[in-house]
């Protein structure tokens, strides 16, 4: 109050808020809130996977508000947002840089009030001065004329015509390839903060880095390792996405590298040994094979299961189903990243050795398949003996038989994929298929499995994850 004079500042639009998200669009009004996310009871259901589930709220609050509420980040502009004023259009990328697309956008304010504050009341506006020249150019202005005497019209920089020909012709080219090349502005963009961005240089330039730095070498694992390692890390990104482990925290980061770490041990000491006697010829008989697909996927799944078992007594932690899933295809890319180096130096000499076209096309087939799949179809069959660990974690009364049946469904068809590998490739790929049936399922229902057997008297009581992500409604009165 008191007699001083004070600016007044206009508040924040106090409208309709206008909202579209993957196709759809809606008019929110003031008082309203509107939940965002993957989860099916939200007002803006969004289907992208690095969404959370319950990802953001739009509420009124004398102005509009978005603020993020899952673990998954928001973007505004390339930078990460928690909390974001809307008085002006925006676009808000969900989950990822690159996510979903929420525009929001105001509707149009009344007109609020202006002037000066001054002893209790509003004093109204001055009058505008009166414009100091034509609102358009005269015409002859517009000719490219000088203007009359006295005339101020002038449309600025930002509207004033650009020179042509008026200028020296280097200095106009100059100009242009600043516009159509802007590189300074480039290397300043806050859009290589985003790790999208930068993964795409690296896996450009690495084949061209592995070419100059390994042409010399005389090692012929050497390349199994290079690109196996160059594979690997695009296959987890793969799983991660079908998956939906939820959040990786340190502490599941933590169990990732121990399970990298143990898997390469266990396989230089047990695994090599026993297959080394069973693998004797070209060939192999359905029982080694089947022994060999046991070995492998013990190898796997042990380090998976001894995490979730340390988590849990030492931290109280129980490992969902998803999480162990997710768990279970790290330790088969690491599983295959070490036998694609093995194997690749071997498939090198057949290429070398080839005594025609014939042979040495599928001897740069087999090369290839083992660079980019052999990690693929380990971690398959370990992902899915990852999900049964999962569920014997959260299920004490059937742990063993789940274990038991988590191992050995992958084993067998391990086992089947190996000894049917020397008759027909058609049958292997009969084999492939199945697992990836298999595996795709689980990462489709994981949920409704496990909810479904925490209500089945035969494993008698619940999770202590379920109850968490169960739906209000469930079980249907």
């Amino acid at each position: 109050m008191g007699s001083g004079m004070e600016t007044f500042e206009a508040g924040p639009s106090s409208g309709e808020l206008r909202v579209s998200l993957e196709g759809r669009d809606i008019t929110i009004r003031p008082g309203q809130t509107v939940r965002i996310g993957r989860a099916p009871d939200s007002d803006l259901v969004v289907t992208a996977p690095t969404v959370s589930r319950q990802h953001a709220v739009l509420r009124w609050g004398g102005r509009w508000e978005f603020e993020n509420a899952g673990s998954a980040p928001t973007f505004l502009n390339g930078q990460q947002v928690t909390r974001v004023i809307v008085d002006r259009p925006l676009r808000l990328a969900l989950g990822s840089a690159d996510g979903p697309v929420l525009h929001a956008e105001p509707a149009a304010p009344a007109a609020p009030p202006t002037g000066v504050y001054q002893d209790g009341g509003y004093a109204p506006p001055p009058p505008p001065a009166p414009a100091p020249g034509p609102a358009y150019p005269p015409p002859l202005a517009s000719a490219g004329y000088p203007q009359a005497a006295g005339a101020a019209w002038d449309p600025g920089p930002a509207r004033r015509p650009a020179v042509t020909g008026g200028g020296p012709p280097g200095e106009e080219m100059a100009t242009a390839l600043r516009i159509l090349f802007p590189v300074h502005s480039w290397l300043h963009d806050a859009g290589w903060r985003q790790g999208l961005r930068v993964l795409v240089i690296a896996y450009a330039l690495l084949p061209l880095i592995f070419l100059a730095l390994l042409s010399s070498s005389s090692d012929l694992s050497a390349p199994g390792w290079a690109y196996s390692l160059y594979v690997a890390p695009l296959w987890a990104m793969g799983f991660w996405l079908l998956i939906r482990p939820g959040k990786l925290g340190k502490r599941e980061l933590l169990a990732g590298a121990g399970i990298v770490a143990w898997t390469l041990a266990w396989m230089n000491v047990v695994t090599i040994n026993v297959n080394t006697s069973l693998h004797t010829g070209a060939s192999i008989g359905f029982f080694p094979a089947l022994v060999i697909g046991f070995n492998e996927e013990i190898t796997k799944a042990l380090p998976v299961l001894l995490a979730g078992l340390v988590l849990l007594r030492y931290r109280s932690v129980k490992l969902s189903a998803r999480m162990s899933m997710f768990l279970g295809t790290v330790a088969g890319l690491t599983f295959g990243v070490f036998e694609q180096a093995f194997y690749t130096s071997s498939d090198i000499i057949v290429i070398n050795q080839a005594r025609s076209a014939n042979e040495a096309v599928n001897a740069a087939l087999a090369f290839a398949e083992r660079i980019f799949i052999d990690g693929f179809e380990h971690a398959v069959w370990a992902g899915i003996a990852g999900f049964f660990i999962g569920m014997a974690l959260n299920y004490r009364r059937r742990r063993v038989q789940l274990i038991a049946l988590g191992v050995a469904v992958p084993a067998v068809l391990h086992g089947l994929n190996d000894f049917l590998a020397g008759s027909s490739v058609w049958l292997v790929i009969l084999v492939q298929g199945a697992s990836l049936l298999l595996f795709l399922g689980y990462t489709m229902s994981a949920a409704s499995i496990e909810r479904q057997v925490s209500e089945s008297p035969l494993f008698r009581g619940d999770s202590m994850i379920v109850p968490a992500y169960r739906d209000p409604g469930w079980p249907p009165s």
